[in-house]
């Protein structure tokens, strides 16, 4: 099926950089941003009040974004909801410094949203850039499944890529939580779920930069993995039935006491919960032609 008309005008976008950690990396996102040459961005940039490199960076693009002040110390969720209460796009996102857009991500996000009207949320495939900004890692193209997602499959939605309404926003409360860290984003993720299908585009979007000193390269990544799954089993616990994902879950929950076991689980088990087809599983949106298409 189409649903798309060539002379559909393109949304507008907003994009949000928050400026609260690392400065190495914040002019490689920035220029990916202004590179897009989309012609509907509002492009906003979060911070407290700038120094050193991140001023003379901030300053030198200026003039291709929105500066919003924060309060110094602000956590990122709450800085990323103040930059959000003050946007004007239609579609919404997020891009941290050190992350990146691929060529003509921009054209992907307006083309699919106005192609699509009844599409909510989408997440195109996830890749890595090296340390040194080349694309690497390409990975699989998953469908997601909000009971597959809470029996534990897949935790990890990229957050780069991954875009939705602001409708789909304002439904699921308008803001991140502020409890969490930097596990808010997957806490927002599962009340998306409660009101809309997550759909896969096969595009590459945005990219997640490996480097020393983001949160999957210290210890800090096995406290966030912690953090989301206490946050997925309450949001389990109150889902009616899907007794299969919770028995699952707690099976998850025993196996990773044992070493021998868990390594086999994670590879298998928890892998074929969001690869094997199902009915629960979503169409994926393909380009064919010169048309965003919804295909089974």
């Amino acid at each position: 099926m189409t649903l798309q008309s060539r002379s559909t005008p393109l949304p507008r976008i907003t994009i949000v950089t928050p400026t609260l950690g690392d400065d190495r990396y914040l002019e490689a996102t920035l220029r990916s941003v202004i590179h897009q040459d989309y012609p509907n961005l509002e492009f906003i940039v979060v911070g407290d009040d700038a120094s050193g490199e991140r001023r003379r960076v901030l300053e030198k693009y200026q003039s291709h974004f929105c500066w919003q002040s924060c309060a110094p110390r602000t956590e990122l969720c709450a800085a990323l909801n103040l930059a959000f209460a003050n946007a004007s796009g239609e579609i919404l996102g997020w891009l941290e410094p050190g992350d990146m857009f691929h060529i003509n991500a921009l054209a992907v996000i307006g083309g699919v949203f106005a192609a699509l009207p009844d599409v909510e949320w989408i997440t195109g495939r996830p890749f890595n850039f090296s340390s040194s900004g080349m694309p690497i890692g390409i990975k699989h193209l998953e469908r997601w499944s909000r009971i597959r997602f809470l029996a534990g499959g897949n935790k990890y939605i990229h957050r780069e890529t991954t875009f939705w309404r602001r409708s789909l926003w304002e439904r699921a409360g308008g803001a991140l939580a502020t409890t969490y860290g930097a596990a808010g984003e997957f806490e927002l993720f599962l009340r998306f779920f409660r009101h809309a299908r997550l759909y896969s585009v096969e595009s590459l979007i945005g990219g997640y930069r490996t480097h020393p000193g983001n949160h999957s390269a210290d210890g800090s990544h096995r406290r966030y993995n912690q953090i989301c799954d206490e946050i997925a089993d309450r949001e389990l616990a109150g889902v009616s039935g899907a007794y299969a994902a919770k028995l699952f879950r707690r099976l998850t929950g025993i196996v990773a006491h044992i070493p021998k076991v868990r390594s086999w689980w994670h590879r298998y088990a928890l892998q074929s919960i969001y690869r094997c087809p199902g009915p629960d599983w979503h169409s994926r949106i393909v380009m064919r032609g010169d048309e965003w298409v919804l295909e089974k």
